[in-house]
């Protein structure tokens, strides 16, 4: 019986990271923008602690991988798409939706919903592919969702962010929306930050860029937690100029 529960843990959990995902869509399109984002923060917190508690378990399946893609697609697709759509509202008027406004403009305002659409075709491709145990080929979704989640607490905690020049602007969301659905689905390299034990060894190139990460949250807040994506970019890329391995 004991056996049985426990390899139903990391569906359980990944049913929570959707949960949590879908509430957030709702949240944001109602202007709830802050509370949809730490919504996405949950669901963050459960799509690491599924993995792990599968690999503890040794409860990995299937069913669980599908599973785990189709609450990512929902989290860091269409939840932070949501946030984008809403956020960009605001330079326009009210908050609220209008129609009454030239075509190209509108076109605009749902363009972050490629997003989702971008993250189906990256966790697809990640599906069927072998390759990408040790590193990812394109941007890991979830890495999107991270990105979107600081933008509201920037907006409300951090006047003096370069990001809220940004987000007044009518060129951040489109071409943030535009660049991100591209590296989710490019040949780009990244190194798998995931930890193999709790050894330094083994994680070295991991426990470092962690370092990095909590130095970048320490220093900028919120900001920081926008900027770990791009470090992260930055940290493969240099890692794989060095010829290390993870």
């Amino acid at each position: 019986m004991g056996k049985t529960l426990f390899k139903h843990i990391p569906n359980a959990l990944t049913a929570m990271n959707l949960l949590c995902g879908s509430l957030a869509v709702p949240l944001a399109i109602m202007d709830f923008l802050p509370e949809s984002a730490f919504l996405i923060f949950l669901s963050f917190v459960f799509d690491v602690s599924d993995g792990m508690a599968a690999r503890l378990l040794k409860v990995q399946s299937p069913l669980g991988k599908e599973l785990d893609s189709l609450a990512d697609v929902i989290s860091f697709g269409l939840a932070p798409a949501a946030i984008l759509f809403t956020i960009q509202q605001h330079p326009i008027g009210t908050g609220d939706f209008h129609t009454d406004i030239p075509a190209g403009q509108m076109v605009l305002q749902f363009l972050p919903f490629i997003l989702p659409v971008f993250a189906g075709l990256r966790l697809a491709k990640f599906n069927i592919d072998d390759r990408q145990t040790s590193r990812f080929i394109g941007l890991p979704v979830p890495a999107n969702g991270l990105m979107v989640l600081a933008l509201p607490f920037i907006l409300s905690t951090q006047p003096d962010s370069f990001l809220i020049t940004w987000m007044e602007s009518s060129w951040f969301i489109p071409v943030y929306s535009i660049a991100v659905s591209l590296l989710m689905v490019s040949p780009l390299k990244l190194y798998s930050l995931k930890l193999k034990g709790f050894g330094w060894k083994k994680n070295t190139c991991t426990f470092l860029f962690a370092g990095i990460a909590l130095l970048l949250v320490v220093f900028f807040g919120y900001t920081g937690i926008f900027l770990i994506i791009p470090a992260y970019i930055v940290y493969a890329a240099v890692i794989d100029a060095a010829g290390k391995t993870v």
